[in-house]
């Protein structure tokens, strides 16, 4: 068995996403948010998107699910390495997301303000949720650690900062998880979970640069998302400051 036939890497399109969206309808998942009221008689899911690395993607996977009549749940780093959401490139993708009719949420990583205890956790929390919700003008009441850790793993109250705990034990008792978290399904495969008639309750996990247009394996989807980033930045900076005269030519011609 080759590593595309083993880790499912046809799975991972954008193509493949708008069928696995529709194969949830087709088993009759309701599309909820965390936010909601547990019904035990009704067969629902809560699809999450940690927004990790190209905000660009995750805007695509936002368009599928709007044109498919569901709603998400997509949750934004204030301190990631890979994107900048105060930058209005990406300040756009975030009220884009929330245009289209999904939750937007706090992607929260302990690991930058280095947190070690739970009335920490409460209060940078609340720092980082009254910047959000102050920059952009919204109401946020979700969100979820970035790179668990055993410390969050242990951090398992229904709320911290104000902020419902996608982590906690409420959601671990009462919904199945499936996730893409290293590329591929750490678990159980979403195609295989979505037709498991003993699954009445499921909590789904994407995270953007773990998709795309082609079949790729993960290190070339993570990679073709880094180098479409930086292929971005060079038209619009580089290109841009040279067309204005910014910048001095090259000492050979092309």
């Amino acid at each position: 068995m080759t590593n595309r036939e083993k880790y499912h890497f046809d799975d991972f399109t954008l193509d493949n996403y708008r069928r696995l969206v529709k194969l949830a309808k087709e088993q009759g998942f309701q599309f909820i948010l965390h936010k909601d009221e547990f019904v035990p008689e009704r067969k629902d899911v809560i699809w999450r998107h940690d927004v990790e690395f190209e905000p660009d993607i995750a805007l695509k996977m936002a368009e599928i699910e709007h044109e498919e009549g569901v709603v998400a749940s997509y949750f934004f780093q204030l301190h990631s390495p890979f994107y900048n959401l105060l930058n209005k490139y990406y300040s756009n993708i975030f009220n884009d997301i929330r245009k289209l009719g999904h939750l937007v949420g706090l992607h929260f990583d302990c690991h930058y303000w280095g947190i070690g205890d739970e009335k920490e956790l409460d209060e940078y929390i609340k720092l980082d949720r009254d910047y959000l919700e102050h920059t952009f003008g919204v109401k946020i009441d979700t969100f979820s650690f970035h790179n668990t850790t055993s410390f969050t793993q242990s951090c398992l109250e229904y709320k911290y900062g104000g902020l419902i705990n996608v982590y906690s034990s409420y959601f671990k008792e009462h919904y199945s998880y499936c996730g893409d978290s290293l590329g591929y399904w750490r678990f159980d495969r979403l195609e295989d979970v979505l037709k498991d008639d003993k699954v009445q309750h499921l909590q789904v996990l994407t995270h953007d640069a773990n998709w795309s247009e082609e079949v790729l394996s993960p290190r070339k989807r993570f990679t073709k998302a880094m180098h479409d980033h930086a292929e971005r930045l060079i038209a619009g900076q580089v290109n841009g400051l040279h067309a204005k005269g910014m910048l001095c030519p090259d000492d050979e011609e092309d």
